[in-house]
């Protein structure tokens, strides 16, 4: 059984660290075992988006592939270094629903550790590829907590092409696992004609005019929730390597992709940004999911950004 109650809203920018051929779901993209040939970009990426925050006092949460920090190693303990939270967007981006609970727990489990020697420090914070729940494989949450984390952050609480589930609630609450409870915060939503829409962060972000983000964070404001933005480093990157992928797909990875920064920049001077993990403690707080125990400060910078609303 799921625990809810209100909270006073903590805002999260969050960067799934992962390269330009990381996109799921499709025949037309490299295969695992060709990733090591391609050439990467994220690290450029990631540095521009270190200077936002830096320059705007904002912390940031990194989900970043185990695959990711094995090559790069460096770039994940710079953003550690910079104040940032480090969690874990599992080792080889699969979906759930395609590998089955065996290969996800053992793909989370690994990039655990991965990012854990890495840093130096306990991660406890993860988030599927593709926010990739589903109705029929609630079971990752109990995958997510027999791993060994203590929030997740993979419901998205409206349609979505890899997963989604509609009826969940749109704000954090905590999951009643076989494992014990796990704080979930869900991505922002908000109600558009009627239907849940997500405008704050991937495809999303991009494709949303910014007058249309400025309303959305407004009435997030107005309803006391968090804001929960996403993003690759991809899609601050326009000169990017392109796949041959279908119409709809290339529209829905590329469209957009000049307009990003100025709408992160946006969001970073008028939103006041910490880490999910600080969050997920504030939520844990506040239901009394103790068992849970997760620490507010990971030791680097949280402590020094002021709570938002």
């Amino acid at each position: 059984m799921d625990t809810f109650a209100p909270i006073d809203p903590i805002n999260v920018f969050s960067c799934e660290l992962e390269d330009w051929f990381h996109i799921l779901d499709s025949d037309r993209v490299p295969r695992t075992e060709d990733w090591p040939t391609l050439p990467l970009r994220a690290e450029r990426n990631v540095n521009r988006l270190l200077e936002l925050l830096a320059e705007h006092g904002a912390r940031a949460t990194f989900f970043c592939l185990g695959w990711m920090a094995e090559r790069m190693p460096h770039v994940v303990r710079r953003c550690w270094q910079a104040g940032h939270e480090i969690a874990s967007h599992g080792h080889a981006h699969v979906l759930a629903s395609r590998v089955g609970r065996r290969a996800f727990l053992e793909d989370i489990v690994r990039a655990k550790a991965i990012l854990e020697d890495c840093i130096g420090q306990e991660v406890i914070g993860f988030r599927s590829p593709g926010f990739g729940v589903k109705e029929e494989n609630r079971w990752v949450f109990d995958v997510v907590a027999e791993a060994g984390y203590r929030y997740d952050a993979s419901v998205f609480p409206a349609s979505h092409g890899h997963g989604g589930l509609r009826h969940a609630r749109p704000d954090p609450y905590v999951v009643r696992t076989g494992c014990g409870p796990l704080v979930e915060i869900p991505v922002s939503t908000v109600q558009v004609m009627g239907h849940r829409a997500c405008l704050f962060g991937g495809g999303y972000l991009r494709i949303t005019p910014l007058p249309l983000i400025r309303w959305g964070v407004r009435r997030l404001n107005r309803e006391g929730r968090p804001l929960v933005v996403y993003i690759h480093p991809r899609e601050i990157d326009p000169s990017h390597p392109r796949l041959p992928l279908p119409l709809k797909r290339r529209f829905k990875c590329y469209v957009n992709l000049n307009t990003t920064m100025r709408k992160l920049q946006w969001l970073c001077t008028h939103c006041t940004f910490r880490t999910m993990r600080a969050l997920a403690a504030h939520v844990d707080e506040r239901i009394g999911a103790t068992a849970t125990r997760v620490p507010a400060v990971p030791g680097r910078g949280e402590a020094a950004v002021p709570v938002a609303g």
